[in-house]
């Protein structure tokens, strides 16, 4: 069986692949788990054991892998793949951050995956944006009992934008505070705490100040202090 996990939301991509991990776990007492990045030159003869090998102790086999484009003999790799379309021991995870390289582009073919009962699972993880990220900010605060207001949340998913890793780092250090109830004064107390400045009170000053000269000082002072990208995106909200 192969599983093609790809796309830039890398929090998504890796939660899905321990959801197939954990599956894995429950379903089976005893299974071999192993990791392959063809971007180590080593990882290619391993891989060609791990997937040829058979094993009296091991009910099934995981096998992870990342950076396929990189493979050695990318003939040979794309061969093992297709022989174990319908294999019922092995099964294979890829990942990756975009869709394959054309010579992998037979993962995403439908009458490849639908041909003769042959299946290859495609999971596509685009950056989130608008509704959906704003589900996505809400699913997870509930789970970790945070309630947002819509305030916090329109700051939240101005700031980090599609850095899913980012977002859910800010919300794991909002579920350690003693509040549940989270507004965007909350917020912005929590930000300044883990940056080297008073960002928003900075911000404030030069949004409220008519000097230009004062407002490019206060902005050089941002730059130089935090993160740019960030500082930019608080400044559009």
């Amino acid at each position: 069986m192969l599983i093609f996990l790809y796309g830039p939301d890398s929090y998504r991509r890796q939660q899905k692949l321990k959801e197939y991990i954990d599956r894995y776990k429950a379903k089976y007492e005893a299974f071999s788990l192993s990791n392959f990045d063809f971007g180590q030159e080593e990882d290619w003869a391993k891989f060609k054991d791990f997937s040829r090998s058979k094993s009296l102790f091991e009910s099934s086999k995981l096998g992870m892998l990342f950076n396929i484009g990189d493979a050695e003999n990318k003939k040979e790799m794309i061969g093992i793949l297709k022989e174990n379309l319908e294999s019922k021991d092995l099964t294979l995870i890829i990942s990756e951050d975009k869709k394959p390289i054309k010579d992998f582009n037979f993962l995403l073919k439908k009458p490849l995956r639908q041909a003769q009962g042959k299946q290859v699972i495609v999971w596509e993880f685009e950056n989130l944006i608008g509704v959906e990220l704003e589900k996505f900010l809400e699913k997870e605060s509930e789970v970790r009992k945070l309630s947002l207001d819509r305030e916090s949340q329109n700051l939240l998913a101005q700031i980090y934008g599609g850095n899913i890793w980012g977002l859910i780092t800010e919300l794991d250090k909002l579920s350690l505070l003693n509040e549940r109830k989270i507004t965007r004064i909350v917020l912005e107390s929590q930000l300044n705490t883990s940056l080297p400045i008073n960002t928003f009170s900075f911000i404030n000053q030069m949004r409220n100040s008519e000097n230009i000269g004062q407002r490019l000082s206060i902005l050089e002072k941002l730059l130089e202090s935090g993160d740019p990208a960030m500082i930019f995106n608080i400044l559009a909200v």
